[in-house]
């Protein structure tokens, strides 16, 4: 409630009211039944004050009359029994006065401590999609990714996006705002930076990659910070609560908005689940036990039937297409690969 429906309100109950201020009022009391509820609890705290004791009125005459009698008794009944009133008077007023400031109060309170509204956006399989966050920083989400966010987190002490999967960021620079990405236990800070992180759930390790500025990561069991710059990256290992940086080409921090995929020793099943999301697909690989299997190798727009042909040569395995599900067999196990 502002300020200006609050006079509309008190204009009505004084019965002062305008065609303007009682149009406002009107459409505020519609709104909702709730509205309709406070207006009514105004209106009994506004009454209560009508019955206070009104102050007597004096006969001047008479006190002329008695004080020339050389009586000062009567006078002093008179006036301490208007006193006596007009204290009581004033007392119920201010409290009637001050129930009324509570209530306001009370109700703006509670306005202003009702739960900011979330937003999801989400990038199906199959698909990349481009955020605007409302301090107009640009996210790129990766298949299979979704952020959360408040819809106005501008003026927060700290512009909070929760991330599950991959996404590119090009954060608009706020030195009293730092910008917290929060996935899966591992938070990045920056203040004005572009990097990338993914942290799909399926996946052991957590990346975060800098193509410039500087980022600070730190995880659930490790709250010191590791400062990254321009060409780094970090990985964190989730099953030994280890992380390792290693520098990296600026190009590859981003690779993937412009379609290139690039593995490095990265487990099959991995391969196979960024394949899936990548290209809406699914695989299907109960015939052979690929665990300890490994692939590094760079796809740069590649279709899935020349991403396949080069896993059927470099691992020795064969694929059949059903519908949308691929099936993959053949090749050695892996298990003994370190």
């Amino acid at each position: 409630m502002d300020n200006k429906l609050w006079d509309c309100i008190v204009k009505r109950l004084s019965a002062e009211e305008t065609a303007e201020s009682a149009a406002m009022l009107d459409a505020w009391l519609i709104e909702n039944r709730g509205h309709q509820e406070e207006y009514l609890k105004i209106q009994v705290l506004w009454k209560l004050t009508e019955k206070l004791p009104a102050q007597e009125q004096l006969d001047f005459e008479i006190v002329r009359e008695r004080i020339s009698e050389t009586n000062p008794t009567p006078q002093l009944t008179l006036v301490d029994n208007a006193a006596r009133w007009w204290k009581y008077g004033l007392a119920a007023a201010m409290t009637g006065i001050f129930l009324l400031t509570a209530l306001f109060y009370y109700r703006s309170a509670q306005n202003s401590a009702q739960p900011e509204e979330w937003v999801l956006k989400s990038a199906g399989a199959g698909k990349m999609i481009r955020v605007l966050l409302p301090d107009s920083t640009l996210v790129w989400l990766n298949s299979g990714s979704e952020i959360r966010y408040e819809r106005d987190f501008r003026n927060n002490k700290l512009r909070l996006v929760k991330l599950k999967g991959e996404a590119y960021f090009e954060v608009t620079h706020d030195s009293s705002h730092p910008f917290v990405v929060s996935s899966a236990g591992m938070n990045t800070t920056v203040y004005g930076t572009s990097f990338n992180v993914r942290a799909y759930n399926t996946e052991r390790a957590m990346v975060v990659a800098v193509n410039s500025g500087k980022v600070g990561v730190t995880t659930s069991e490790d709250k010191k910070a590791v400062f990254l710059l321009p060409s780094e990256k970090l990985i964190y290992d989730r099953e030994k609560a280890e992380a390792h940086k290693i520098s990296i080409s600026s190009s590859d921090v981003d690779s993937w908005v412009s379609g290139e995929l690039i593995f490095e020793q990265t487990p099959f099943n991995e391969v196979f689940e960024a394949l899936e999301r990548k290209y809406n697909i699914k695989i299907n690989t109960e015939k052979t036990n690929y665990t300890g299997c490994k692939l590094t190798a760079r796809f740069r727009n590649k279709s899935i039937n020349e991403v396949l042909k080069t896993l059927n040569l470099s691992m020795n395995i064969r694929s059949k297409f059903v519908g949308q599900t691929i099936y993959i067999e053949g090749g050695g196990s892996c298990s003994n690969n370190k």
